[in-house]
């Protein structure tokens, strides 16, 4: 197709979703097009009102999300929406922990807490402030034309040349564009997620650290405790969970462990994130950014900071390159390296996965006790400081390391099955 646009001349783009990743494209289009001389008209649809509907989204952002502000958006983060600097994390199996830092530099970057609600919310108005119209409706079906796209939403039909969805995993939506084009979402977990309030006193005591667990259960793949302003997050996450999984988890040795006051579980929220790119996020007069285009890192992380940069290449692409799809291909070299890590991250999920199952977690936590470069490549996994295809070239670079895992497996099995028959025996 060609890249045509309306026979006014101005670009006009739809934006579905107002959270991180449509926020910053709908910015970078108006501000990008303000510098090169073009005339560009944003309609950005979002049907949730920040700060009175919840996001499922834990709210932990991953450094170097003040860079990634300051030099993609032209923003600061501002100081009110921190609530908590994490200063390392604790992973725990149902036998063992360990504490994680990062210790590849003398001056580490934190990563921070905020409410994802707020942080939504100042954004979007600094979208209202650039002049974009902001629309608070459901965006419900699409077309596509040769010379045009069209989106009909609760509050009435839309025209524009080209659609960006911004809008996650939003099942209708997905269903939507699916039904229209070669969009294909990116497969997901669930996730469970609710807050608790046992009092600020209890809530600072538990510290400035991310608990994050591999349970061995086959309905959770991993789950985390996150400590905010005034409340403990709780999540799990896996293919089928529910809130009776959550409540389950919470209940367990591992987790009492940790949680060591009273604690009420009312509100349960559900949502999902994806673990993997769509299939033909972009095409012809579309394309889709943040967690409907699934460029996350594995284990969900940098899920903000991605999105902020997947909205600001995608407008960079639109207005330099074209609507086309041919011209929104250079997406995939903008993010070659989150598409590059998929095999790894997937890699490392499955590693996780199993491991967890049998309790063979235990022994890479026993070696890393004494390795100071297992214990980084622990953080770097759990933090997503790094990525995957980085973390497994350091592992493997010693064969020593290599070769004390290879004992403490051997051991852990031996010792599993030798235990396994003595329990039989005296059956």
């Amino acid at each position: 197709m060609s890249d045509s646009i309306s026979d006014s001349g101005t670009l006009r783009v739809l934006i579905v979703g107002g959270g991180p990743a449509g926020s910053a494209c709908a910015l970078s289009l108006v501000r990008q097009a303000s510098r090169m001389g073009r005339r560009v008209k944003v309609t950005l649809f979002e049907h949730k009102s920040f700060g009175t509907h919840y996001n499922q989204c834990v709210g932990v952002l991953s450094p170097p999300i003040v860079q990634i502000m300051r030099d993609y958006l032209g923003l600061s983060l501002p100081g009110e929406l921190i609530q908590r600097t994490i200063k390392g994390y604790w992973l725990h199996t149902d036998r063992r922990s360990i504490y994680l830092t990062d210790s590849s530099t003398a001056d580490p970057e934190l990563s921070l807490v905020t409410r994802r609600v707020f942080l939504d919310g100042y954004l979007l108005a600094k979208v209202e402030k650039e002049g974009v119209d902001i629309f608070p409706a459901r965006v419900t079906d699409m077309e596509f034309n040769s010379d045009r796209v069209n989106l009909y939403a609760e509050n009435g039909s839309f025209e524009g040349d080209i659609l960006v969805g911004a809008f996650g995993l939003d099942r209708q939506m997905c269903e939507a564009l699916e039904r229209k084009t070669g969009y294909r979402p990116p497969d997901f977990l669930e996730t469970v997620v609710t807050k608790m309030h046992p009092g600020q006193e209890l809530v600072n005591s538990f510290g400035d650290q991310i608990h994050a667990f591999l349970p061995r259960r086959k309905d959770i793949e991993f789950a985390a405790l996150v400590p905010k302003g005034d409340h403990i997050t709780a999540i799990a996450a896996g293919r089928r969970v529910t809130s009776s999984t959550l409540r389950e988890f919470l209940a367990s040795p591992v987790c009492l462990r940790v949680l060591k006051f009273p604690f009420q579980v009312k509100d349960v929220f559900k949502g999902n994130f994806p673990i993997c790119p769509a299939k033909h996020f972009y095409g012809d007069r579309y394309i889709t950014i943040g967690d409907s285009a699934g460029l996350v890192r594995p284990f969900k992380g940098k899920g903000i900071n991605t999105a902020i940069i997947s909205g600001y290449f995608a407008a960079k692409n639109i207005l330099e390159r074209g609507i086309s799809r041919k011209a929104l291909s250079q997406i995939e070299n903008d993010f070659a390296e989150q598409i590059g890590d998929l095999w790894y991250g997937r890699t490392a999920r499955l590693m996780a996965d199993y491991l967890s199952r049998f309790s063979a977690f235990d022994p890479v936590l026993e070696v890393a006790e004494n390795d100071q470069d297992l214990r980084q490549a622990l953080f770097d996994s759990v933090s997503a400081h790094d990525t995957y295809h980085n973390i497994f070239k350091r592992l493997i670079s010693s064969p020593s390391r290599i070769l004390k895992l290879a004992r403490a497996f051997g051991y852990h099995f031996l010792l599993g099955g030798f235990l396994r028959d003595a329990g039989r025996e005296g059956k």
